[in-house]
């Protein structure tokens, strides 16, 4: 029996898991459980380095440190590097491997381990969005969702594994379709130089688009944050925070159907992150399925893609979870 460590790590929380795996059960059995049933959370802000607090989730679980562990880190890892986008963090793999005495780490993307999640969540882990009963097992994902900001990775089914295909399509350019979207883009070209998908589609997007709104509408726009905008909109206190979280869920409908069709998605698109949840309940009221599918002459190709939205808070530890268990040959 092996007690393998599993994390989701962002820039204001890190979430821990332990998960108990057995490999001769593992063999004799089909299905593997890749969730963490002991779990805490976190604050980033109280340690100085990753080891810290590594050492601070160990003791209080009242564990030794681990011999494997997974940590899915928001931020990007290059030639055996790591960084926190949003902490002042930085450390080589292997070096933290051994100072914290492990046999085996891996270090990956948080979204790049939330897609991982996707093959192995269970149903009430997902909810349908759109069903179009024509998805194929053997095609690849597109995993995509809003949050602190936008993440985009694709899975590939590859020799009874998955195989993850990290993006950046979050920063890829925002693509107005009415002439509302027009002026929302025309307003924040007066701030910045490339309006990216990501300016919209995240917890900073919803204020963007309020503002945008209220400029628009020759409105003094109030000192919302991300919260009050989704509250109040779907609530439906302040009808520009209504008009921002519709318009949110229109362009997400855009642009999971222009991912689904640049990455040939025809196992079906999948959204994560902590806002769509919120919103789940409007999207009816919205266009999502309607500009999910208005792509011309290939408005029948997207019609055949599902949609599913991840409803499980802690699914990156699922992912980090079944990564580190099936790309560690001593767990095999």
């Amino acid at each position: 029996m092996n007690l393998l460590l599993v994390a989701d790590i962002g820039g204001t929380n890190g979430r821990f898991g332990l998960v108990e795996f057995d490999a001769d059960k593992n063999r004799a059995n089909s299905k593997v459980n890749y969730t963490a049933e002991r779990q805490i959370t976190l604050k980033c802000a109280n340690y100085p380095d990753m080891a810290t607090m590594i050492k601070a989730c160990c003791s209080e679980f009242g564990i030794e440190i681990p011999a494997y562990a997974c940590l899915a880190i928001a931020g990007p890892i290059e030639n055996g590097q790591a960084s926190m986008t949003n902490l002042n963090w930085k450390f080589s793999i292997d070096g933290l491997r051994d100072q914290l005495g492990m046999k085996t780490l891996h270090v990956i993307n948080d979204f790049a381990s939330l897609a991982y999640a996707v093959p192995f969540l269970e149903d009430d882990e997902l909810i349908t969005l759109y069903d179009s009963h024509k998805s194929s097992a053997d095609a690849p994902i597109v995993v995509m969702g809003p949050g602190t900001g936008f993440g985009m990775a694709a899975l590939v089914p590859s020799q009874n594994n998955w195989r993850i295909i990290p993006t950046e399509g979050g920063h890829a350019s925002f693509a107005p379709t009415n002439e509302k979207e027009l002026d929302i883009k025309a307003f924040l070209l007066k701030e910045q130089n490339h309006v990216s998908v990501e300016n919209i589609l995240s917890g900073g997007g919803l204020v963007t688009l309020y503002r945008a709104l209220a400029h628009n509408e020759g409105v003094e726009a109030l000192p919302y944050t991300p919260a009050d905008v989704s509250t109040k909109g779907i609530a439906n206190q302040d009808p520009l925070c209504r008009e921002a979280v519709l318009t949110f869920c229109d362009v997400l409908g855009e642009v999971a159907g222009d991912k689904a069709l640049s990455l040939g998605a025809k196992g079906g698109v999948v959204i994560g992150g902590g806002i769509t949840p919120k919103l789940v309940d409007l999207l009816p009221e919205s266009h999502f399925l309607e500009r999910y599918k208005n792509k011309g002459p290939m408005t029948g190709y997207v019609s055949d893609i599902s949609i599913r939205l991840i409803v499980n808070d802690k699914a990156a530890l699922v992912g980090s979870a079944a990564w580190l268990i099936n790309n560690t040959e001593s767990l095999k």
